[in-house]
């Protein structure tokens, strides 16, 4: 393999690694926030298991749309913004381009090259006006290119992750019910938090252990606070 099908390959993985951000966000907080709700629940009607599932179920669907539904806007929003940045220095470039070229080369000579090179790149580059543009929106103005995704299919795979996450902490309250589901449900949430957070160590090069163990911790830690911050509010009334 060359060199540059190694970069090439890299580069390919970086792609998908940023592709999956919504994937891994939505099923973290389907996993966290869900079983956060169905032991806060529980703590103050644990003796009624139907409540638990069905607060648990519509909690998760109304989440699920609420977290779909904000990644979408939020996606359309972001490149908005980035269309009418891009549009502007657009404008700015063709009435001035000049400007452009003079700030390409500061930038240029900025990071290194001299200033007889970094006349030459930049009359290199001038010959395409287009080649010229995206050079001064990256290098000078710091304007990333829009990218090539679709905020419909993030805020689905953004829905769907949510609900696939919320099943872990519950369905064990729809196997079983009383002290025996609360356990279960914070042990097969903490497993699945356990196993990304694994994912995420092996991911960024860091410690596997570590990182699953920091996870299973948090989601532990967050079912036991919620289970009796639900048995202080039930005692309230």
């Amino acid at each position: 393999m060359s060199e540059l099908e190694s970069i090439r390959k890299r580069q390919s993985r970086l792609e998908i690694k940023g592709k999956t951000r919504d994937l891994v966000f939505g099923i973290q907080d389907g996993l966290i926030s869900i079983l956060g709700l169905i032991t806060g629940v529980f703590g103050a009607f644990g003796d009624q298991p139907k409540i638990v599932v069905v607060t648990g179920i519509t909690g998760a669907i109304a989440a699920a749309l609420s977290m779909a539904a904000g990644s979408l806007l939020s996606a359309e929003a972001e490149r908005d913004i980035l269309l009418a940045e891009i549009n502007d220095a657009k404008v700015d470039f063709e009435n001035e381009p000049y400007l452009a070229q003079q700030s390409l080369m500061v930038e240029l000579q900025d990071i290194g090259l001299d200033k007889s090179n970094s006349y030459q790149v930049v009359k290199l580059l001038s010959e395409k006006e287009n080649s010229l543009f995206q050079n001064f929106r990256s290098m000078v103005l710091d304007l990333p290119s829009l990218e090539d995704e679709n905020p419909v299919i993030n805020a689905i795979i953004m829905f769907f992750a949510f609900i696939f996450g919320a099943l872990f902490p519950i369905v064990p309250f729809l196997i079983t019910e009383g002290t025996t589901a609360f356990i279960a449900s914070l042990v097969l949430t903490g497993l699945a938090l356990f196993t990304m957070g694994v994912m995420k160590g092996y991911f960024s090069k860091g410690n596997m252990i570590r990182s699953g163990i920091k996870f299973f911790v948090i989601a532990v830690v967050a079912g036991v606070l919620s289970e009796i911050i639900g048995s202080f509010v039930i005692l309230g009334f």
